[in-house]
């Protein structure tokens, strides 16, 4: 599933990505990192896998020592934007609890990454 959602990130976002201010590269490492949380995402699975985790982690330290909250939530809008599958709500807002951390950037149904 993570290589068939990472194809399709990388397929549909270059369109995508001139909507948003952050810079394409910066968010590759998204891109490539994002999907092993789908099979969570979307329902699939009851919890998010050790891996899923350990991406959200990363993604966690990327904000406060890298790319910035605000690029990192701009590159996970642009996935929830751009895939085909439709993601559960409550899985968004719950990610972060799940992985047994707190974010530094916002996820959820309806993010502000201006915030």
């Amino acid at each position: 599933m993570a290589r068939i959602v990472g194809f399709l990130i990388l397929a549909i976002s270059a369109q995508a990505m001139a909507k948003f201010d952050v810079d394409p590269d910066q968010c590759q490492v998204i891109f490539d990192n994002f999907p092993y949380c789908m099979d969570f995402l979307i329902g699939s699975n009851d919890w998010p896998s050790r891996q899923c985790c350990q991406r959200v982690y990363d993604f966690n330290a990327l904000a406060k020592h890298g790319m910035g909250p605000r690029a990192i939530c701009e590159c996970i809008e642009i996935i929830t934007v751009t895939i085909p599958m439709k993601l559960r709500v409550d899985r968004i807002s719950d990610l972060p609890v799940r992985c047994n951390t707190h974010l530094s950037f916002p996820i959820s149904e309806y993010m502000d990454c201006n915030r």
